[in-house]
This record gives C-alpha cells, structure tokens and sequence, in this order.
C-alpha cells in the first residue's frame, strides 16, 4: 500500500492527512492538526511543527506528498510567514525521500467539490462523505489536508485531471 501524505500548511495549526492507496481505493490512515503555541516567536513554531512533521515521516513509510500551495492575498505578511511552512514542510519531505507535489487552493477544492470557489464547509462535507467520516468537532486545518491528498490521488488516477492540473513535482535531485 502506498502512502500519501496531504499537508494543509499553516502557523499555528497544520493540518495533516495520511490516506493509503491501494489500486483504485483508498482510506484514511491518520489525520489530524499540528499545533504550535500562538504566543511563540515564527522560529518556535517552526521548530515545533518541523519537529512533529518529522515524526511523521520516521512512523510513516510516506512516499508521496501533496501540499497546498502559499497564496498571496491582502496581507503580504501572511503569505511571507506561510511560505516559511511550506519551505519547511518541503524540505521534511524531501528529506524523507518522499516525491513533493503543490497544488492551489483553488484547484483542490476543485478536484473535491467540483468548483474552485467552495468555501471550507462544502470542502469538509465532501471529504468526510468521501470518506466516511462522520461529523464530528474536526478542525477545517485537517479535512483541508484530507482535501489536498484527495485531490493528488485523484490527479494521480486520472489522466484528464493531469493535463489541467495547477501543480507539479518538485525535482529532489539524486533520490538516494
């Protein structure tokens, strides 16, 4: 079973999706929210959240990585401190070996709803019926993860998603 890890990177809480996949089906391993402490200064909330995402990956024989890409909207600030997320994020990766590939918001909620402006309640209610769990007090930050695994393993299954898709794998180099 292959395992795919969906990464819904953020500063104070990550959102995490461990999905297995096996031919054409798939289920969810593990999912849930990496926090980090509001209070702490970007580079303690990088650590803590680098720390546990490492973690992941020596539990988890990951091999591939889907991550939502940073988006530049009203607060530069914002995006600047979740492009360090995603750095980290790719970096843990591709240190484990696992193949990265970053995916726009936009498409992801596409891939999952079916339209690209979904808010994050359509998201939540699609993967949790996709994947058959039930409502619960889940956080947005890990169905968005859920949502960004769903989306690779679809664009990985089908042919026609991977000729419009808005990502594309990041190179590591020589894989050991």
């Amino acid at each position: 079973m292959k395992l795919v890890l969906g990464i819904d990177p953020g500063t104070i809480r990550t959102g995490f999706a461990i999905v297995g996949v096996e031919k054409d089906k798939f289920s969810v391993v593990k999912f849930g929210v990496l926090s980090a402490l509001t209070n702490q200064p970007l580079e303690q909330r990088l650590l803590s959240i680098g720390k546990e995402i490492e973690n992941i990956y020596k539990q988890h024989s990951i091999s591939e990585t889907a991550i939502e890409q940073v988006f530049f909207g009203k607060n530069p600030d914002s995006a600047f401190k979740l492009g360090h997320i995603f750095g980290l994020c790719v970096y843990q990766a591709m240190r484990a070996g696992s193949l990265v590939f970053p995916y726009a918001a936009r498409y992801i909620k596409k891939s999952v709803t079916g339209s690209g402006n979904a808010d994050k309640q359509a998201v939540q209610t699609f993967v949790l019926n996709i994947f058959g769990i039930p409502p619960n007090k889940l956080m947005n930050d890990s169905t968005d993860a859920l949502a960004v695994a769903l989306c690779h393993i679809y664009q990985k299954q089908s042919p026609q998603l991977q000729n419009v898709s808005s990502s594309g794998q990041i190179e590591i180099g020589n894989r050991k």
